[in-house]
This record gives C-alpha cells, sequence and structure tokens, in this order.
C-alpha cells in the first residue's frame, strides 16, 4: 500500500491525449461500438484495459433502453441481455464457453490451453452458456420486479456491469500470462499504474454515489474481490495462469454473482 502510495504521488498523471488514445482502445478491443480510430502502436497511451469498467458501464447504460418501454419486466431483462451481448459481440460469453471446455475437460496444462484455442463447441460450453444466461435473465426479471424503478434498475445493471469487470483486472494483476504459442492478447496486458488504477475505480465510486448505497457498493466489491483470489487460485492450480478466455470467464462469473447478491439485498 505504501509502495501505491508513493506511486501515485511521485509518479507524474497521465496526459489528456494518453487517456483519450487508451479509452479508444478500449472501446475497440472490449466492444463492437462503431468508434473510428487510427491504431497507432507507437501512440502514448493509457492502457485499455483501464478503462474496461468504463467500456462495460457504457455498453450496460445502451442496453438498458428497454426500460423506456412499457414491456414486462421478463421481456425487458431478456432485451437488455441480449443488446449486451451484441455490443459486446459475445466478448466475455466465448471466453466463459471455451474455458468451460478447456479447464473441465483438459486433463494437463497444455491440453486444456489447447482445447481453449479450439474454436469448436464443446459440451460444457453449451450447457454453461445456457445456463449462465438463463440465470442471468431470471435474476434480472427479478430485480427489476423488486426495484419497481427505471432508474434504480438501470443504475444497478450498470454497476454490475462496470464492477465485475474489474474481476480480471485484478486477475491480470496477480497472475502469469500463459498461452500456446504467439498470442496477440499479450501484447493488451500489463500491470497497472497507481494512476491507472484510479481510473479503474472511478466509475464505480461514482455509480455507488449515484445509488446513494456506499454500504451495498463496498461489500459488491468486497465479494468481486473474494471471487477474483478463489477463481485466481483455481486458475493457478489448472494452467498456472490466465489467458484471454478466463479473463473472460471471470468476468461472466462475478456478473452472476453481483446480480445474486442485489437480488438477496432487494428481497
Amino acid at each position: 500500500m505504501k509502495a501505491w502510495l508513493l506511486g501515485l504521488i511521485e509518479q507524474p498523471w497521465p496526459t489528456k491525449a494518453m487517456l483519450i488514445e487508451g479509452f479508444k482502445r478500449s472501446v475497440i478491443t472490449y466492444s463492437r461500438l462503431p468508434l473510428k480510430h487510427e491504431w497507432q502502436d507507437d501512440a502514448p497511451h493509457v492502457q485499455a484495459v483501464t478503462f474496461l469498467p468504463l467500456v462495460g458501464a457504457i455498453i450496460a447504460s445502451i442496453s438498458t433502453w428497454p426500460l423506456l418501454f412499457d414491456f414486462s419486466d421478463s421481456l425487458s431483462a431478456l432485451l437488455i441481455i441480449i443488446s449486451s451481448v451484441i455490443l459486446t459481440g459475445a466478448f466475455h460469453e466465448d471466453g466463459l464457453m471455451d474455458s468451460l471446455d478447456g479447464l473441465i475437460g483438459g486433463w494437463t496444462q497444455e491440453q486444456r490451453l489447447e482445447i481453449m484455442k479450439d474454436s469448436r463447441l464443446g459440451s460444457y460450453a453449451a450447457i454453461g452458456i445456457w445456463c449462465v444466461l438463463s440465470l442471468k435473465w431470471l435474476l434480472l426479471t427479478q430485480i427489476l420486479a423488486l426495484t419497481q424503478s427505471v432508474l434504480i434498475g438501470g443504475l444497478l445493471w450498470l454497476f454490475v456491469h462496470a464492477l465485475a469487470r474489474v474481476t480480471p483486472i485484478l486477475i491480470m494483476h496477480k497472475l502469469p500470462y500463459v498461452s500456446l504459442g504467439k498470442s496477440k492478447a499479450i501484447s493488451m496486458i500489463g500491470k497497472l499504474t497507481p494512476h491507472e488504477w484510479v481510473y479503474v475505480g472511478a466509475p464505480i465510486a461514482l455509480l455507488s454515489s449515484f445509488m446513494f448505497a456506499w454500504h451495498i457498493g463496498t461489500f459488491l466489491c468486497v465479494l468481486v474481490g473474494i471471487i477474483a483470489t478463489v477463481f485466481g487460485r483455481y486458475l493457478k492450480h489448472k494452467i498456472s495462469g490466465f489467458n484471454g478466455d478466463t479473463l473472460g470467464a471471470s468476468e461472466q462469473i462475478s456478473e452472476l454473482a453481483l446480480l445474486f447478491s442485489i437480488l438477496i439485498y432487494f428481497s
């Protein structure tokens, strides 16, 4: 903690140009939003993953469009989930499916990593993604029914999407990257500076203040930390680190856990 605070004080803050460049890279990498950008590898920038929670909040805000209409809670929840999947190009869901096939189906580290690189869909992936999407739909339907507020329901969905994306960042910070052969993802992975961590946490803090629910936000942040720790240990045992697929899986696991927790709170 002392080293982190010293880094925050002593190191210079990123420039506006670095922030804009990093944000654009994050939008292009983690969503399917139509953003035009000339990608220059040597351009100074904040790491793209820094803005992953903010991109998640943006995706979530766009996907809440069904709340503007007089749809049933179940239909609204279904359309919200479908919209978020489309807006991300099923980025995290794809990682979850590959991880389920590899981590469960493989017997050795090499087999698990090899299965994850295979584009074919296995039985674990098919069953797992059906269960996860069904649970999300049921949980979100119940949350919308209990809150009975477009504002609160929308803010909770934004908070879940932003906070769940902190989990892969924590895992990236603690474990080494592993892969069979060369990977494009390695260029997007690195430990964050103290200033970059501030930008990671800013959307979470802002959404908590909007909901006037710091006690809920604090509990859910602790929950995400626990998930990152437990899942990180599992990954260390299975593949001695993490890869892009397992980061997507960690985000999906966190989404489910956060929705469950929020439902329990409002019940």
